[in-house]
């Protein structure tokens, strides 16, 4: 016997030295890692990586880069039209080190070159309007020349009709202002007028960086701030609104790191003084704080080489391993405090093993289904939190026996009470029918009342005097943030552009059936549309000198020469200014083009347009991620049935039909409660409640899984399963008070489904003959 308790020894002395040397491993991949690490604060990011259908990766990545980077300003002198205040502002802005191309009013010498430039590319800069004019040999373009000459408001100069007897640079210029918003040029700024008389100057700018890094976004969003309070101490009456997704990155950052210093440290402490009160001793207190700091670091390092970075969400949200991996350390000291005077450490351990393992397998897995959610974030917290429970686990199982020896041996704290609550269990028919038998009435109620809602706008509460001002800016300029565009490509930009040309007449056909309201195509034909509209004009040129001489006004033969206008050169041109960010050209080639829409009404019928274009593309974003949600969260509550089913099964072969089923009982229940918490707080059934579902399953089984170990004594498991229960809601409970919306309901079912899932545990305790002491 002697022989064989070495031989055990041995064996627990090579596998802790196993595991010390993939510890002092994983602890040199940290700092390794974590310099290099990216943190990820946009909770945009935790949607899918693959947002716009079935655009090429590199043009989807480049426009939204470029969009994330765009920063917007209004700035108001009051009701009279005075640039000084937006002058200073733009002044201001040119200074800061983390914004570049800053702009606001066109200068003498940009509206000089603006000129210029259509001027010597008038015949490849030939608009719509014109083009319609020209066709059977141009007499309506005679037609309008003429109107023009005799119109009183026009200013035809004879300098003008001399060089350009085709009036091309007025058609296009005409042709933009009727297209542009409501905003009109003022001494060379956009400005717009509101309701209440005050007039607001356009600037606007991008930043150097991402608009999701974390620590630039915080010290220019604060920069920014006190930038404003400048100007209004310099101007009183000027006012200031802002627009960009720095803005909201912001906002959001600043939510989940609230979130983790001040959630989390509770959350610590929380936990750190129930195990110090329940074991009266340091040495548990440091076991614990052991297995979790050891989980933490196996699930940093393991998402860090799984996906290069670290969601600040998932270190929100991976505040519940805390408590989930104490459960194991809990759950063996618990055994070695009440029987450690009988049993060895090693004898301890084999008594608790097969209830952990078990407990360890349905956790890990219930956050691996986690993975096959679309989201990165979502998935980075199953790789962590599995990673993390393991390492956790295998802590104490390599670690734990020799490090409790000598650890006091007392009795059982509360121990009237826990074995008033399971002789009621065993003895009271008002207990063990009267508790599952008025949860499940709860929960009848609950799912019965409970809504669904897979609006993503629902998720996150954003600040509303970012909303205001989003709204205002909308209102002022008619340019709206709500992602809805077309996205046009191609492997060539002459490709790219006949494919918009091969959209514009769909968009002004849907314009008039009132599927839309506007669009924004850029103003730049292909070179074979170009080829085009010179043969027009050499078509029309003849028929407008006939008609301008019965007239009698006679005009030299215009110039009637290629003026080819390529994407490369209209970027690098003036006209550009304001439609740059509509057109992205690639190192390979590749091109695309946005061309947004406003006023969607029929996005079904958008959505057919691109579908019978190649190379183009309809984007709704928030109603493709709606869409994507619900797909995820009905496969979810598929996978949830099925794991369901499956572990019935297991129970009824390992425990028969009667003990299995009965086994089943509170975990269905601890689903039920979750989701009636759920609608009794007013909240709606989304993706991250389901999410927080599969975790209250494979969580709350743990309890059913303890109280079921014929090698456990009841009273010892209900002590386990009571301070397991205690900070696992110190951990998971604390995500209700999150200021993320989506995190607070996860938080809600997660923290609710387990306490149900604790109430209900006793129903899995065997026969007492069956038990071993």
């Amino acid at each position: 016997m002697k022989s064989s308790s070495a031989s055990l020894s041995d064996a627990h002395r090579r596998q802790a030295a196993g595991w010390l040397a993939l510890v002092i491993l994983l602890a040199v991949l940290l700092a390794t890692l974590l310099p290099k690490a990216r943190i990820d604060s946009s909770v945009l990011s935790l949607l899918p990586a693959s947002s716009l259908g079935n655009i090429p990766p590199s043009i989807e990545k480049g426009f939204l880069q470029r969009l994330d980077r765009q920063m917007m300003w209004m700035v108001s002198p009051g009701s009279t039209p005075d640039p000084a205040a937006a002058r200073w502002w733009l002044a201001q802005l040119q200074q800061q080190p983390f914004l570049q191309d800053v702009q606001g009013p066109m200068d003498a010498k940009g509206q000089q070159a603006w000129g210029k430039f259509y001027f010597e590319h008038r015949n490849g800069l030939v608009d719509n309007q014109t083009r319609s004019r020209l066709q059977n040999g141009g007499e309506a373009q005679a037609q309008w020349v003429l109107a023009q000459l005799y119109s009183a408001f026009s200013g035809v100069s004879g300098k003008e009709l001399t060089n350009d007897p085709l009036m091309l640079v007025r058609g296009s210029q005409l042709a933009l202002q009727q297209t542009a918003s409501q905003m009109r040029l003022m001494n060379g700024w956009l400005v717009a007028r509101d309701k209440q008389g005050r007039y607001w100057y356009l600037l606007h700018g991008e930043l150097k960086g991402s608009s999701f890094d974390m620590q630039q976004g915080r010290a220019a969003v604060a920069q920014l701030q006190a930038l404003q309070q400048k100007l209004q101490q310099h101007f009183p009456q000027a006012e200031v609104m802002s627009r960009g997704t720095l803005l909201y990155s912001d906002y959001a950052s600043q939510q989940a790191k609230h979130d983790v210093s001040t959630l989390g440290l509770a959350t610590v402490i929380g936990v750190l003084l129930l195990v110090l009160v329940v074991f009266r001793s340091v040495r548990p207190l440091l076991l614990c704080a052991l297995s979790v700091a050891i989980g933490a670091l196996a699930g940093t390092v393991i998402t860090l080489l799984c996906f290069g970075e670290l969601h600040l969400m998932t270190l929100v949200m991976s505040m519940s391993i805390v408590g989930v991996s104490a459960d194991y350390t809990l759950y063996y000291l618990t055994e070695r405090m009440v029987h450690g005077a009988q049993n060895s450490p090693g004898a301890s351990l084999r008594k608790v093993l097969p209830a952990l393992l078990l407990a360890l397998a349905t956790t890990t897995i219930a956050y691996l289904i986690m993975i096959l959610a679309p989201f990165p974030g979502i998935r980075q917290l199953a790789v962590f939190a599995a990673s993390g429970l393991i390492a956790s686990c295998l802590t104490v199982v390599c670690w734990y026996p020799f490090l409790v020896r000598g650890l006091p041996v007392r009795a059982v704290p509360c121990s009237r009470w826990l074995n008033g609550w399971l002789n009621a269990w065993q003895h009271k028919q008002a207990v063990r029918l009267g508790v599952p038998v008025a949860l499940l009435l709860a929960s009848i109620a609950g799912v019965a009342s409970l809504k669904i809602n897979d609006d993503i706008a629902s998720f996150q509460a954003l600040p509303q005097d970012l909303v205001r001002a989003e709204q205002a800016i909308t209102a002022l300029t008619g340019q709206g943030m709500d992602q809805k565009w077309f996205v046009v490509y191609g492997d060539s930009a002459e490709q790219t552009l006949q494919r918009l040309e091969t959209l514009a007449p769909e968009l002004a056909a849907a314009k008039k059936q009132q599927a839309i309201d506007s669009y924004r195509l850029i103003p730049l034909a292909s070179l074979r549309q170009q080829q085009a509209d010179l043969q027009l004009l050499r078509a029309a040129a003849p028929v407008l000198q006939k008609r301008l001489a019965e007239s009698g006004i006679s005009v030299a033969t215009p110039n009637l020469q290629p003026m080819p206008v390529t994407p490369e050169l209209w970027q690098e041109s003036a006209i550009s200014s304001g439609w740059r960010l509509l057109w992205l050209s690639l190192p390979d080639g590749k091109s695309g083009a946005l061309v947004p829409v406003s006023g969607v009404h029929n996005s079904e019928a958008l959505a057919a347009i691109a579908a019978k274009i190649p190379g183009v593309s309809w984007v709704d974003r928030k109603a493709q991620f709606n869409e994507l949600f619900s797909h995820f969260r009905s496969l979810l509550a598929g996978l949830l049935a099925v794991a369901v089913v499956a572990i019935a099964i297991s129970y009824v072969l390992r425990l028969g039909l009667k003990r299995g089923l009965l086994n089943v009982v509170p975990s269905l229940l601890s689903l039920g409660g979750g989701l009636a918490a759920l609608a009794f707080s007013g909240h709606t059934l989304n993706l991250f409640s389901l999410l927080a579902l599969v975790l209250v399953l494979g969580i709350g089984i743990n309890y059913t899984l303890f109280f079921s170990n014929p090698r456990g004594t009841p009273l010892t498991s209900l002590l386990a399963i009571s301070v397991a229960l205690l900070t696992t809601l110190l951990t998971l409970g604390m995500l209700v008070f999150s200021q993320t919306q989506a995190i607070a309901s996860f938080g809600i079912v997660l923290s609710c489904g387990i306490f149900c899932a604790f109430l209900t545990a006793p129903l899995a305790l065997p026969p007492q003959g069956k038990r071993e002491i």
